[in-house]
């Protein structure tokens, strides 16, 4: 344990800044150009404000990351701050939207193949892939093997390869025109396209707590958290931002907001060669599947860790020979699968709307309360002028989030809101059985 510490302690800043950055830059990158396609480059408005209201948020979660590195979360916060049962709350909503979030892997996975074999564009023929995903990705965790986190790591950095590709090099096919008969296709106001974006952006910068897992494994965290957040984040956007106005600028507007694969479409402008769309496109599905075996993972320990504090059923803390949750992500397969089944649209577009919308409003009910929480936590932790001043930051992150659920699809941010109000059945239920 010792040895793994002193391993842990040694992180930079130069490390701790990519593991911030590789948390944001997850596979979303690889459908959100489309997503933002469909209100247009007028979106670039609304990155400014996003990128403002994450970094309110991620210098929150990094400052009491710093003084209560033993939690990691915004709803371990949230119960340090307000009490047992905002901390149950939270961390169910926290749950139900890693959940959900998983899912959206899954029609970049359908969407990129379709690429390769129309077949794959079926609806029926999506609906069973995903399924099938689901359950060999279950198993492979189930039996436990290490090749997950190798195979995650590198077909991630292949795929980036890719990606920059387009970034450095797409300027060269970059037509201003392109780019302009696109800017605001539904013709709407400025207010109501950045109010219509915020979901789609924030969905790139999931993630961003991720500066409270690395406060406890920085060198000079109190200088070094806050840095690689800031450094993190701005990476992240850079890398969001160039891709999708190099691609909104070189894939015509009525071709993007109809592509499945994005990148592909991209790529086969650029450079009219099917090896290499081919390539992008087999990289973009092995690294989702990746992806989808790894987040099952962090999620199936995340309900072990859940249920022996009690606040998930003890079936989820059942360990198999291997020592994996055996049943644990045995259920979880099973709300993945009605997840698909209910999700699942003629367009894998479509399809990871849905789903990266009602995540995202999930997500910023525990981001509120984990950036108001400074207000309480930070008090006895921070001198006043660092008190005042996280305080108003944490007010602001909380502002954000508040603007952006409100601004979002109203029918899932009720959906979201009716989750809220029904957790607490379930807490008075296990506060009264007498063995919780």
């Amino acid at each position: 344990m010792q040895n793994g510490t002193k391993k842990i302690a040694q992180l930079g800043l130069f490390t701790a800044t990519l593991l911030v950055a590789s948390n944001m830059m997850g596979s979303g990158i690889f459908m959100l150009p489309v997503s933002l396609a469909q209100i247009g480059g007028i979106t670039v408005y609304a990155w400014v404000i996003t990128i403002i209201g994450v970094l309110a948020l991620a210098l929150t979660f990094a400052k009491l990351a710093v003084h209560y590195s033993e939690g990691a979360g915004p709803a371990y916060y949230a119960q340090q701050a307000f009490g047992e049962f905002a901390g149950y709350q939270m961390s169910w909503i926290y749950s139900i939207a890693n959940w959900i979030a998983l899912v959206s892997l899954l029609p970049i996975i359908t969407g990129y193949l379709g690429y390769l074999i129309p077949a794959f564009q079926n609806i029926h023929v999506a609906l069973i892939t995903q399924i099938i995903v689901i359950w060999l990705m279950t198993w492979v965790n189930i039996k436990g093997t290490s090749f997950v986190g190798i195979f995650q790591s590198s077909t991630f950095l292949i795929a980036m390869v890719f990606i920059f590709i387009v970034i450095i090099f797409g300027w060269h096919y970059y037509h201003p025109a392109i780019f302009m008969a696109g800017w605001n296709p539904q013709h709407l106001s400025t207010s109501t396209a950045i109010n219509h974006s915020f979901n789609n952006i924030l969905w790139a910068f999931i993630g961003v707590e991720s500066a409270c897992v690395t406060a406890a494994a920085v060198k000079n965290a109190k200088r070094n958290v806050a840095l690689a957040t800031i450094f993190g984040v701005v990476i992240a956007a850079v890398v969001y931002v160039l891709a999708c106005i190099v691609i909104m600028g070189i894939v015509p507007h009525d071709v993007l907001i109809n592509s499945n694969a994005p990148f592909e479409t991209t790529l086969d402008i650029m450079f009219h060669n099917n090896y290499i769309t081919a390539g992008m496109a087999i990289v973009t599905v092995l690294k989702c599947l990746g992806a989808t075996a790894g987040w099952m993972f962090l999620i199936g320990q995340a309900a072990t860790a859940a249920a022996k504090d009690k606040l998930f059923p003890k079936i989820f803390a059942q360990n198999n020979n291997q020592g994996m949750p055996r049943n644990g992500l045995i259920i979880l397969g099973v709300i993945y699968t009605v997840i698909v089944v209910v999700t699942i649209s003629p367009h894998a577009q479509m399809q990871f709307q849905q789903i990266i919308t009602i995540s995202v409003i999930l997500y910023l009910f525990p981001y509120i309360y984990g950036a108001l929480a400074i207000i309480k936590l930070g008090k006895d932790k921070l001198p006043l002028k660092n008190y005042i001043f996280f305080s108003i930051l944490g007010v602001v992150a909380a502002l954000f989030c508040g603007w952006s659920i409100v601004s979002s699809n109203n029918t899932l941010a009720l959906c979201g809101m009716l989750l809220l109000f029904i957790i607490p059945a379930f807490y008075g239920l296990r506060k009264n059985s007498p063995n919780p």
